[in-house]
């Protein structure tokens, strides 16, 4: 019973996740593609006719060409938060480096990724680690007031572990993991449910004042895979 939950809770993890790499090739190929040609067309316009028109309308076709550059640098940035292509084209590690280099961009935390040499891992276990990575790197941004924050990957024997760390104000840990979702904390409560899902673990540690620390550990290969 419980394998069989699993793997429909599996399925169902797939097949988000496919609608979420369709809706970033979406949002990349075409709707960034449009926004780009609306910019470089009032950028077109606006050089053209600066001669002819008066500094008020030229300062408008400005501003109009600074916010298409914002929104086309936006839609990017949403398409890669829902499927980054080079965790597809490259796997887990170079897109938990990208990752920490765009966390450390948006909110100035300093983000360092230290790995072993991990063996070749099942996408569904690369994908459930990378978002468990992007989820808590949210939090820290969001939540903790950090200035630096830590990933690590290991290899262990048939596991890899990940560990992230800030050095942020931390927080009280409820009782159960379980209780999460009641104190709001429903990202953390994801996390768990991701790990599970791949036969995995996570134990999470915060204290207040001295930051948190989240360990995943999951197997190399998948439940169905090591049995068969």
């Amino acid at each position: 019973m419980q394998d069989n939950l699993r793997f429909y809770l599996r399925e169902c993890l797939r097949a988000q996740e496919e609608e979420r790499k369709r809706l970033a090739c979406e949002l990349h190929d075409d709707t960034s593609q449009l926004v780009l040609l609306l910019s470089r067309h009032i950028d077109n316009i606006a050089s053209e006719a600066s001669n002819y028109l008066p500094q008020e309308l030229r300062n408008e076709f400005e501003k109009l060409y600074e916010l298409s550059q914002q929104a086309y640098e936006g839609i990017k940035r949403y398409a890669q938060a829902l499927r980054p292509r080079i965790l597809d084209d490259l796997g887990l590690v170079p897109a938990l480096e990208w990752l920490a280099q765009e966390i450390t961009k948006l909110a100035g935390i300093k983000v360092q990724v230290k790995t072993d040499t991990v063996p070749p891992l099942p996408p569904e276990t690369q994908l459930v680690l990378f978002r468990i990575a992007q989820e808590a790197l949210n939090n820290i941004h969001r939540h903790s007031e950090a200035s630096e924050a830590n990933i690590t990957l290991e290899y262990q024997e048939d596991a890899v572990r990940m560990t992230i760390s800030d050095n942020g104000k931390g927080f009280e840990l409820p009782q159960q993991l379980s209780d999460f979702a009641a104190q709001g904390k429903l990202g953390l409560t994801g996390m768990a449910e991701r790990i599970q899902l791949v036969g995995g673990e996570i134990e999470i540690t915060s204290q207040i004042g001295k930051g948190t620390k989240i360990i995943v550990k999951a197997p190399t290969k998948l439940y169905n895979e090591s049995n068969s």
